[in-house]
Formats: structure tokens, sequence, C-alpha cells
């Protein structure tokens, strides 16, 4: 096996007649990226929430990510989101997606990425068939490093049908997170879901939550 610096590294084989090809020849190639250039990032929750005995909130987020770095500051991605949401009727919305990210600031405190991507979405509401259409995203992700331990954290998304752009989904939060030990935080949380256009008018189009949680980080 050989390796190359991607500079200056060659080889170079003299012209010989023990190497003249008299048949079909065969090339492989194998890239290893650099871990440096790519990551993955897999994030989900689930959120409940009761009142007098009776269930208010109950919703649930996923969402994995397969990122490449192309410069400093410039990303391509793929992304796969998923949501359920009862008292939206939201049985399950999937939208498979892929666009590009680019960090507006990038500093030692502070980091600002804002991304959009285009692709499709499935969604099931309850007693309706499954819906699939077109589906435009665009996000926004806001870090602010406190002290060494502690930072403030804000992301925002939004999701636009592309046959319906009055039918969007719309994600926003805002916490605080403080480390305890090595893989463990606490943080506060602030969330805001909204649905500007769900099946029946008579549901809630949006909901409010404070989470407070300690957080494991694998």
């Amino acid at each position: 096996a050989m390796r190359f610096d991607g500079a200056t590294g060659f080889v170079l084989v003299p012209n010989s007649a023990a190497v003249q090809l008299t048949g079909d020849l065969s090339i492989e190639l194998w890239l290893n990226v650099s871990l440096a250039m790519r990551q993955t990032l897999i994030s989900k929750d689930y959120l409940r929430g009761e009142s007098e005995g009776a269930a208010t909130v109950e919703r649930a987020a996923a969402e994995a990510r397969l990122e490449y770095r192309l410069t400093p500051r410039l990303s391509a991605f793929g992304l796969t989101t998923f949501a359920h949401d009862r008292f939206k009727d939201i049985e399950y919305l999937v939208a498979p997606t892929a666009g590009l990210s680019y960090a507006v600031v990038k500093s030692d405190r502070v980091e600002w990425t804002t991304d959009g991507s285009v692709g499709v979405v499935f969604e099931k509401n309850t007693g309706f068939d499954l819906e699939t259409d077109g589906a435009l995203l665009a996000g926004e992700r806001l870090l602010v490093r406190l002290t060494e331990t502690s930072r403030i954290i804000h992301t925002a998304s939004a999701l636009w049908k592309m046959d319906d752009f009055d039918d969007s989904f719309y994600n926003f939060s805002l916490g605080i997170a403080t480390s305890l030990a090595t893989r463990f935080e606490l943080k506060a949380e602030f969330l805001n879901t909204f649905k500007n256009k769900p099946t029946d008018p008579t549901l809630k189009s949006g909901d409010q939550s404070v989470v407070l949680a300690i957080v494991y980080k694998f």
C-alpha cells in the first residue's frame, strides 16, 4: 500500500517490456477521508407533560445528520428529521433532505451556523392518508461559551411544503447548559413548536415548554 500527502507524493514506473499491457486493466482507489472533515450527529428527545393528571404535551423528535466539511466554514450535509406530536395529530413526520451549511461566525467563544436543504417530506396525520410532498428546510444554531463549563445554546428550524408553503412546521429552542462531569451536564431549556396549518382548526397550532434535565453525552 502507498500513502500520499496530497501535495508532492507520486509514483514513477519506468517504461519496461515486462509491464506492457496485453489485456484488460483494473484500477482500484480507496479514499480514507479524515475524520476532521466529516461528522455524524444523532439526536432525539421525548417530552410529555401533565396537568391535574391529564396529558397536555406529548411529542417526540429525532434527527440524524451526516456532514462533510468543504472549507473551514462551508459544509455539505444529509439530514433526516422525525417528529411526532399527539396534540397536533401528527402521527409521524419524516423529512430526508440534503443541503449546505455555513458558519457565519466561528470563534473560540461564539459559533453561529445557518443551513438550508431540500428534499421530501412524509406526513401522516390522525384520520388522514399519508401525504408526500417536496420539502424546503432552513435552520440556524448559535453557541455562546460563557465559561469553560457553561454555554448558551439556541436552535431554530423551519420546514415548508413545496405544494403549500402555508403548511409549515417551526421549532425554536433556547437553553443554558453547564457540565457536571465529563459526560454529564445540567441543562435548562425553553422549547416552542408551531404547526401553521393543523389538519383540524380546533387543534393547538403551537405549544411551549420549559425543561430542566440532566443530560448524558455519548
